[in-house]
């Protein structure tokens, strides 16, 4: 049985086909930060090239790595330039358009269409692109995630998966840290409690 995070990350790694890290972002100069608040094409175009990898790849483990992920991430590039002209630069600009992410994300799982109507036994015909064994798995594990509270299955992601500090968490999703422990808690006990339920997921390393 699937119990400990390391486990479970590495199913979920392996459903969003990661193979290393993105490098970081290039720096973005205040000048052309000023740009973006204008709404210059040109500067708003190079913000989003630098982060594009990292927020696509953010998105893809919180929501699954879908067709509709693309979309998603316009959707973010959209309300990042209609909210450019408010950025202050409290916080940076990474963590910024990964606030909003997360925010496109959370409203996306909320909607019921996105929800998977693919039978367990099904998964692995019907989502596997690729004839490997984990990748069956880890559809079959976003079939899992799919039935929790999308606020707990955020921060439980960013935790497993991303290995985000509780802290990091918080200030993401505007939550206070009790608040983010008690989610991750209850999604990982949630999540366990299903996945004891489901043979393929029986025999896996503790």
């Amino acid at each position: 049985m699937i119990a400990r995070d390391a486990s479970l990350r590495w199913v979920l790694l392996a459903a969003s086909g990661e193979q290393r890290v993105d490098p970081a972002p290039a720096t973005i100069s205040s000048e052309r930060l000023d740009a973006c608040r204008r709404g210059d094409r040109g500067a708003l175009d190079e913000v989003f090239r630098a982060h594009a990898a990292a927020i696509e790849r953010l998105l893809s483990r919180v929501v699954g790595p879908r067709a509709d992920v693309e979309d998603l991430l316009q959707e973010t590039f959209a309300a990042a330039i209609e909210a450019f002209p408010r950025f202050r630069g409290e916080a940076s600009v990474k963590t910024w358009l990964h606030r909003i992410a997360l925010n496109v994300a959370h409203k996306h799982l909320r909607h019921p269409r996105h929800r998977r109507d693919v039978p367990l036994e099904d998964v692995h015909e019907a989502e596997a692109p690729m004839v490997a064994a984990q990748w069956g798995l880890a559809a079959r594990l976003y079939v899992h995630l799919d039935t929790l509270d999308a606020r707990k299955r955020i921060a439980f992601v960013l935790h497993v998966v991303g290995e985000l500090p509780i802290a990091e968490i918080a200030a993401l999703t505007g939550a206070s840290k009790a608040a983010t422990k008690s989610r991750i808690f209850w999604a990982r006990r949630a999540l366990l409690k299903r996945l004891e339920r489901d043979p393929a997921f029986q025999g896996e390393p503790r």
